[in-house]
């Protein structure tokens, strides 16, 4: 099996602290390959912490649209999640989307029928499930 090659978008405090660190852990299963924040100097740290060979860009549609790229983690504001979870569905992409999963009902029911319609997966970052508290 090949690695899979992940991009990542906003890699704020949850991108940080949990994914880039998780990603970073299973290199043996997939590769950082492009990393997107607005602030270019936060994507740069990302970049010298967790992969070095990555490239780095402000705009989201560098990675959605980077066709090398199998799987995009959507860790940005809020907001943003459905447009930039959907554009990366319809582009081929498997989407690891950050909580919540959208602002509105509407929203999320795009992001679903978008999976469901392209054939690709869509996960969103709801990892409390698994602690015991929750599972209660």
């Amino acid at each position: 099996m090949s690695k899979l090659r992940v991009g990542i978008v906003g890699v704020g405090f949850i991108a940080t602290l949990k994914h880039l660190e998780g990603l970073k852990a299973n290199s043996d299963l997939c590769d950082l390959v492009g990393i997107c924040d607005l602030d270019l100097a936060r994507a740069e740290k990302a970049k010298a912490a967790f992969a070095p060979d990555a490239y780095t860009t402000t705009d989201w549609h560098d990675i959605v649209n980077d066709t090398s790229i199998d799987v995009v983690y959507v860790c940005t504001w809020n907001v943003s999640h459905a447009e930039i979870t959907c554009a990366a569905l319809e582009a081929g992409k498997h989407v690891m989307c950050e909580k919540p999963m959208a602002v509105t009902g509407e929203e999320a029911r795009r992001m679903v029928e978008t999976a469901k319609r392209t054939g690709k997966k869509l996960t969103i970052g709801y990892q409390n499930r698994f602690r015991e508290d929750a599972q209660f």
